[in-house]
């Protein structure tokens, strides 16, 4: 059996993460675990997940890697991801840097980011990519 490459996923994430993981997953000869862990308030009315669904499809279309999309039970973020890993068998885990702004800097002080606390938890590799900044006109 094939230990796919597991990536945290959320709604309106930028469509970079996903694609290099899936470039990733690609080298690896593995397919790709696209999980979210849903964090909101309240919890998804299935809209959310259609959302993501639709934008993974559009971000992974012209990879040819085949994926699928788990939706974890809301909760810690670090803690979903870990356990999604363990059974998925996970070769590889693959998060973005956290948020700029305010809500970076709140996620930080409250309890870390989660590709730090995924280091802590994790026996396979965490890979952190971080986000690409926007390109500039020359």
């Amino acid at each position: 059996m094939i230990r796919p490459l597991l990536v945290g996923v959320h709604p309106g994430q930028h469509p970079d993460i996903v694609q290099r993981a899936a470039g990733f997953a690609h080298a690896l000869g593995t397919t790709l675990a696209c999980v979210w862990v849903d964090v909101g308030p309240v919890p998804d009315d299935g809209s959310g997940e259609r959302r993501l669904q639709a934008e993974l499809d559009q971000a992974l279309r012209a990879t040819g890697i085949d994926w699928h999309l788990t939706v974890a039970a809301d909760g810690d973020v670090a803690r979903r991801l870990d356990e999604t890993a363990v059974s998925h068998d996970a070769a590889v885990v693959v998060v973005g840097a956290h948020r700029a702004g305010a809500d970076g800097w709140r996620d930080e002080a409250l309890g870390g980011s989660v590709a730090g606390r995924l280091s802590h938890l994790q026996h396979r590799p965490v890979v952190v990519l971080p986000v690409l900044p926007a390109p500039t006109a020359d």
